[in-house]
Formats: structure tokens, sequence, C-alpha cells
């Protein structure tokens, strides 16, 4: 019985070497250069940077303030303050609000400025719905009642809030 020598291994070559600690290195400059990406890349904690890239936040008095403007805009009307009322609408609506809402403002204020009449409102409540911080929609429910004449009308809205071009604005009007 012939005992065969065991196998060995031919030496590495200095060529096979040199690959193999290229790719090493390169492997380390590529891991290297990932980490100071992600480094620089995380806003740090508590800094004013994460207000510019986040959404802008809405707060709720804003919410509340900009919903009861937009409230008397609409139902708080007299012949001397119809010009006035029309331009706060303009100020606080945005989107299809703004665009279709406005000629139907304007048709009532003519009609209670022809009829020398006055609407009034009185607000029940005025109230923001719960919302994560940087919600890109705020809803603001507003109950009312306005009277112009004998006419007295309870209404609820549902006024979605956003903020466009640095304004906080109603986009959308739903009466219930």
């Amino acid at each position: 019985m012939s005992a065969a020598p065991p196998p060995t291994r031919p030496r590495p070559s200095r060529r096979r070497i040199i690959m193999l600690l290229s790719a090493v290195v390169g492997i380390a400059i590529i891991i290297a250069l990932t980490a100071t990406i992600a480094a620089l890349t995380v806003p740090d904690e508590g800094s004013d940077n994460d207000r510019s890239v986040a959404a802008p936040v809405i707060t709720d008095q804003q919410a509340t303030d900009v919903a009861t403007t937009l409230t008397r805009s609409m139902f708080e009307i007299t012949p001397t303050t119809a010009d006035a009322q029309i331009a706060a609408f303009k100020a606080n609506t945005c989107g299809d609000l703004a665009k279709d809402g406005l000629p139907n403002l304007v048709s009532f204020t003519d009609e209670l400025k022809s009829q020398d009449r006055s609407a009034a409102v009185t607000f029940q409540s005025v109230a923001v719905v719960p919302h994560p911080p940087q919600a890109p929609v705020v809803q603001a429910i507003v109950a009312s009642t306005w009277q112009s004449g004998d006419a007295v009308n309870k209404t609820r809205v549902v006024y979605d809030l956003i903020v466009q071009n640095g304004k906080t604005c109603v986009t959308r009007a739903q009466f219930l």
C-alpha cells in the first residue's frame, strides 16, 4: 500500500495576492463612502432643518382662525361689508373652492345688496379633527347658525385646510 502524499496547494502568485488586496481595499472604500454619505444626509435630531424639508405644519389655532374667517365671509354680510367679505373669502380659499365658490358668494352678496339686507352668523362650535402634526390636510368643523331676515339656517361645514404657496387655505368645504 502506497500512501499518496497529501495534496498541496500551489503557492499563490504575486498577481493573485495583488488582485485580492485590491478587491478588499475597493470594498472598504465603498463601505466608507456609503457610511459618509449616510451620515451627511441624515438630519440632526431637533435641528431646524427638519422643518424645511418636512411638510408645513398647520396648527389647530390656524385651522380654527381660517375656518372662522371663511364662515364669516360667507354668512356675515351687510351691504357695506360685502366687498370685504368677498376679499376675505378669496384670501382664505384655494383650489376648487376658490374657483367654484366665489361666483356663488358674489351672487349671494349682490342679492343682499340689491335688497338692502344683511346676514349674520352665530357660532355654536368650531373644532379641529385630530391629526398628525405634519398632516398634509387638516379638517376643521364649524357648526353655526346664520340669519337673513326671517330665514334662519343651521349649518355644519367640514373644511379641508392645506398649505399652498406658504399660505394656509381651505381647499374644500363640505356642507352637512
